[in-house]
Order: C-alpha cells, then structure tokens, then sequence
C-alpha cells in the first residue's frame, strides 16, 4: 500500500519531479523555498509504494483567521502518468492537511486530458472561480540541433540572423549583477505593457535558490555596451522555461529577443533539454487584448500551444470550503499571476 512521505532531500524532489510526465517549474525544489520566503510555508510530499515515489505534491500554506489555512499546490500535484493513484494520494494528503488547519487545497496540475479532469472531479475537486496561473502555454521542439532552428518560422530564422549581423551579442549569468541589469529592463517594460512587478529582492531572492540547483541563467542582449533585452530562463529536467523577458523600447527594431531565445534554447540543448516552454499565453489570443503581443513573439517559435485544465478546489473542511468559495464569488477577477 502506497504511503505519504514528506520529503526533506532537496536533490531526491528534484529528480523525481523533473522527470515526471506531468513535471512542472513550479514544483521544484527552489519554487517552494522562495515562497516559503514570501508568505507561504511549502509542505513536499512523496507518494511512496515500494520504496520508490510515484507521485508527489509541494503544498504551500498561508494561515487564515482562526487558525485555518489555505492551501495550494502550484501545478501540482505530481502522477507521472499514475492517474489511477490519485483517489488514495488524495485521501491520505487531505488527512494530513486536515490536521495542520487545511480549509482547501487548489490544484491546476500540467493536465490536459478529460480523463484526468475526471480523476479531480470524482475526488470531489470543484472549478476554481479565479486562475492564479496562466492556463496554457506554448511548447517547443528543441531536439536535433541545428534541425531545431529549421522547425521555426522562416521569419524567425531571418530575424536571428538579422541580430547577428547587426552586432547584437548575447551573454548567460547566474551573477547578481545580471538580474540588477535585467530587473531594470523589467521595470521598463512592465510601465510600457501594463503589468506588475514584484520587488528586486524577490528575483535576486529566485536567482540565489535556482542558482544553488544549477537551474538558472540570466540572458543579456547587447549591441556594443548597449543593452538590449533580458530573459531569465530556468533549466528544469528536460525543459528550458522562459519565466520573464524584457526589451528597450528604442530597441523593439531590432529585435534582440529572437537571437536572446536563440541563444538559450542552445544552452539548453547542450544540457540534454528537448522542449522550450515559452510559458504562458491567453486562452483565447484577440489583437487589442492583453497579452496578445507576446503571444504572436512565442508563436513564431512554431511551438504547440498546450492548454491545462485550469485551477480547482479540493475541500479539505468542507464547511470552510464552501465559506472560501462563496467570498471568492465577490472578488475581483484579476490577470493570472504567479503566487
């Protein structure tokens, strides 16, 4: 019989959960430990049969008032194909959440088969009203080498050669000093595109942890000494992940990002990565709405655009629970963000 072991071994969650069909950035081990710097406190659990895990779950916690807590699973849980498991993995993870004050666990796993939406469903697990994660992304082919630059769009190909006759030059870091120049960039764009930005600490806080599982790199597009465009790329199993980008606005002629991506997507297959995933995108991709411009810069990638079965809610204390989702009825709908 299958058992719940929480996990203290940092390279163990790692290599388990990287590998999983159904792997996530977002349950890595350095994501629960710059939450657990935000707020949270991140819980790791093993499902364990035979000595081996088949699943697993980071659960992050933020207390409520009278000693209750809400939890989340980000892109969670883990079944690397283990669909069949889940009843019993959720049976034993719900006791283990009741006794620590759990009202309800949200889950919005990298599945998306309705044979996996049915697997939350039967286990009791509702639609959340409010996304905190994008709800689809756009994957890419990396295999082959050079044969991953014919996959791209022919315009895409053109603009990375463009780059590199004008001069443009790209650089990797994991130094402090990269995410300093990067978060200035960040900064800029966010003003120009209407989004928000945490603080500088909280992504020197990312590189710091990433940095110390290997799984991080800063990308810098110059043309001379003059800076361009960043990306910070995250290198998770056999994913490259594009977690955050941004460009001058003098600099949008010139394109930098096709050769910064470029560049990344070659160090990632240096490392044995097969897939890019340029993270999020809209549901529903409309010229005019927000986050159309980025989506038509990843979809020149030629990747597929993947698309999960959203956020639910798993009642740990039913009461709780229903109390939870009724304030949520009321609440603002805001952008999907990170948590």
């Amino acid at each position: 019989m299958p058992e719940l072991t929480p996990c203290e071994d940092a390279s163990a969650w790692d290599a388990f959960v990287s590998q999983a069909s159904d792997a996530s950035l977002l349950q890595a081990w350095a994501w629960g430990s710059l939450k657990a710097r935000y707020g949270w406190r991140v819980q790791r659990y093993f499902w364990v049969e035979a000595g081996q895990p088949i699943g697993a779950a980071a659960v992050l916690r933020r207390g409520l008032p009278g000693g209750l807590a809400l939890n989340y699973a980000p892109r969670g849980p883990i079944l690397d194909g283990h669909l069949e498991q889940w009843p019993t993995f959720w049976q034993a993870l719900r006791e283990r959440l009741a006794q620590d004050g759990g009202t309800v666990l949200k889950v919005d796993p990298e599945w998306t088969t309705d044979a996996e939406r049915a697997a939350l469903t039967e286990s009791g697990a509702l639609p959340s009203r409010h996304p905190i994660q994008h709800q689809a992304t756009m994957l890419v082919d990396i295999r082959g080498g050079d044969q991953a630059l014919m996959r791209l769009k022919e315009s895409t190909r053109r603009n990375i050669r463009a780059g590199q006759k004008q001069g443009i030059t790209v650089e990797a870091s994991d130094a402090s000093a990269a995410m300093d120049h990067f978060y200035g960039l960040l900064e800029e764009t966010a003003v120009r595109e209407h989004f928000t930005v945490r603080s500088r600490v909280y992504y020197q806080d990312l590189l710091n942890l990433f940095r110390e599982r290997g799984q991080v790199k800063v990308y810098l597009a110059r043309q001379e000494d003059r800076l361009l465009a960043g990306a910070v790329m995250l290198f998770f199993g056999s994913k490259l992940v594009y977690l955050y980008g941004g460009t001058r606005a003098d600099a949008k002629d010139l394109k930098p990002g096709y050769l910064l991506h470029w560049r990344a997507i070659e160090d990632a297959q240096q490392r044995g990565c097969t897939t890019y995933d340029m993270w999020g995108v809209p549901l529903d991709p409309q010229p005019g709405q927000r986050g159309h411009g980025y989506y038509v810069f990843k979809s020149r990638f030629n990747g597929r655009m993947v698309r999960f079965i959203g956020l639910y809610d798993l009642p740990v204390n039913r009461a709780a629970t229903l109390t939870l989702r009724l304030a949520e009825r009321f609440a603002r709908a805001g952008q999907p963000e990170f948590v």
